[in-house]
């Protein structure tokens, strides 16, 4: 099982990494180490003048850290197991990284608009879920697990749709991030700022909340759908309830982000949550068509 906790621990670092990145970014950290890149302030290991320094060099660091064990742990499964999934999920997992660290090069280099902004997040969930996926593979295979029933076409293809409709969510959450709209939601579960005082950001605000919604009527759904294979998949109805309680638990955690004022735990605990729920999800839409004999 040695494998398996070395693609956890790959994951783990990943998810690390996410979470730094939103600490560098919501401190306004990132050109702690000036426009240069991958130097900081032009030294291999400069004199840290402030805290930005520390954050941005120790977000770097961990990159470095944390993509030669993603290197690692790709490598050793391609190799190790012969699985067209696990090949799939590594080429995934190589090109979330390499996308992370492109755009994060680009936010230090030069401007990138909220959107390419936001689209970050998105693309570092590709590796952390990857490396997720190819944990689970990695734990089936040396436990042994046979799986002699595939779930019907249709489940797959709901699974995807839902995967699709939150990452959608996730960009839209990035954008009212980046774009600071987020400073001006008020009540929870309903909106009660004004027009007057909100401006554009009241649309922005029922947008998110209408995403919010969505994805709490998905999910529903998706576990009920799941409810009915339990017996033949029991695999696939515990991951959907645990997607059911991370989504009540992200809707709550929204509560929490209004209540505090967006403060950087609260905006933690959100991405921290969205972050597990897209891997856990993407377990759910990978293995429910395979069958392991």
């Amino acid at each position: 099982m040695r494998y398996f906790w070395l693609s956890i621990s790959a994951a783990a670092a990943i998810f690390l990494v996410n979470i730094i990145g939103f600490i560098d970014t919501m401190t306004g950290s990132a050109m702690g180490c000036g426009s240069g890149y991958p130097l900081c302030n032009g030294k291999l290991i400069p004199d840290f003048t402030d805290y930005h320094s520390i954050i941005e060099y120790t977000h770097r660091i961990i990159v470095g850290l944390s993509s030669i064990l993603l290197f690692t742990v790709s490598a050793l499964s391609w190799i190790r197991y012969k699985s067209r999934t696990i090949k799939w999920l590594v080429l995934f997992a190589v090109l979330g990284i390499l996308g992370e660290s492109t755009l994060g090069a680009l936010t230090v280099i030069i401007s990138l608009s909220p959107m390419l902004l936001a689209l970050h997040l998105g693309i570092a969930l590709i590796s952390f879920s990857s490396l997720m996926n190819i944990a689970y593979v990695i734990y089936q295979e040396e436990r042994k697990i046979q799986i002699t029933e595939k779930l019907p076409s249709s489940f797959m293809s709901f699974s995807w749709f839902v995967m699709v409709f939150l990452y959608i969510a996730i960009y839209f959450g990035g954008f009212v991030s980046k774009t600071g709209a987020g400073s001006s939601f008020r009540g929870y579960p309903f909106p009660t700022e004004t027009f007057a005082e909100a401006g554009n950001a009241l649309w922005i605000d029922l947008g998110h909340r209408l995403f919010a919604l969505g994805l709490i009527i998905l999910f529903i759904i998706l576990f009920r759908m799941a409810l009915k294979y339990r017996v033949v998949r029991s695999d696939i109805y515990r991951l959907s309830v645990i997607c059911l309680v991370l989504i009540v638990l992200q809707a709550l955690s929204g509560a929490l982000l209004i209540y505090t004022n967006l403060s950087l735990g609260s905006i933690l605990v959100h991405v921290s949550i969205v972050s597990l729920l897209v891997s856990m999800l993407s377990i759910i839409c990978i293995q429910s068509r395979i069958v392991r004999i």
